[in-house]
């Protein structure tokens, strides 16, 4: 396979994810900026919005000249790696499809022992109590042990009930077959924290990255865009007014409305600015809030 087919199936967002994979790993977990959004939404918000962002691009060189301009370049790119990461972090919690079919096609199978173990009860082959140590089916371990259990009470009481049960022998050792399987998946889950853990970690940091870049290049743009009164329009808040229509570009501006207070405390740290506050401080001079 060349080298060119390999990157062609590449999605957007893993590539986006390796574009700044140096500088998600840069984000100090003191600097963390906590989760209080939907990943997908802002995604899908950032993706849309990001036309009009760039149209401004000129006027973030020409009006802000020390503004990072790197902000605007990337946010779209920062938006889709944090998308990725959201998604890696999803598959390593969420049970593997496999482990999702294994313990249903267990749950089956311990349905149909159980039945037979039951029946047997009934025609007073079997005490009640050798049903005694079943688990039930809530969590692996319980449906792996209650699998292996029944097997094991068929088995040993096989001459005493082999003309009353419709259970043979080899489907006893697939049931134990089985029951070893799913043992052995969730072994292996359980055995690596770790995959779980730097997920957990590649997703905050890229959420942070993110989330900074967003609310600098908006406050930025509510400095450009304060006469024309269309900012909100060109790259709406992550926090307010979801589910609601986003004004287009013309629409008169409704009532004012109290600012809504946001979800996410920026941090105080120097990822935030030197004065500890995310997004930037707006100032009455006429040079702007960027230009010192």
């Amino acid at each position: 396979m060349t080298e060119s087919s390999n990157n062609a199936a590449v999605s957007i967002y893993r590539q986006a994810f390796g574009d700044v994979k140096s500088e998600i790993e840069a984000v100090a977990d003191e600097h963390f900026i906590q989760i209080a959004l939907d990943i997908p939404s802002a995604t899908v918000t950032t993706q849309g919005a990001y036309a009009q962002i760039v149209a401004l691009r000129p006027s973030f060189v020409e009006r802000l000249p020390k503004f990072d301009i790197s902000l605007v370049d990337k946010l779209e790119t920062y938006a889709l790696a944090m998308f990725c990461a959201h998604a890696d972090y999803k598959a390593a919690m969420d049970p593997p499809a496999e482990l999702a079919d294994l313990i249903q096609t267990a749950i089956a199978r311990r349905a149909i022992l159980l039945a037979n173990v039951n029946s047997l009860i009934a025609y007073g082959l079997l005490a009640p109590e050798v049903l005694n140590d079943l688990l039930g089916i809530n969590g692996y371990k319980n449906v792996m042990t209650d699998l292996a259990t029944l097997a094991s009470i068929l088995r040993t009481h096989a001459d005493k009930v082999a003309e009353r049960t419709t259970v043979r022998f080899n489907e006893l050792a697939e049931a134990e077959d089985l029951a070893a399987k799913l043992g052995e998946t969730v072994g292996v889950r359980q055995l690596s924290p770790q995959v779980i853990a730097q997920a957990a970690r590649s997703r905050q940091a890229a959420f942070t990255l993110f989330m900074r870049a967003y609310e600098e290049v908006r406050a930025a743009i509510q400095y450009l865009r304060h006469h024309e009164g269309d900012a909100d329009a060109i790259m709406p808040s992550l926090f307010a007014g979801r589910g609601g229509r986003k004004k287009a570009v013309g629409d008169k501006p409704d009532a004012p409305a109290p600012s809504p207070t946001p979800v996410v405390a920026p941090p105080t740290s120097s990822i935030a600015g030197n004065n500890g506050a995310m997004g930037v401080k707006l100032a009455s001079d006429d040079h702007g809030p960027f230009v010192h």
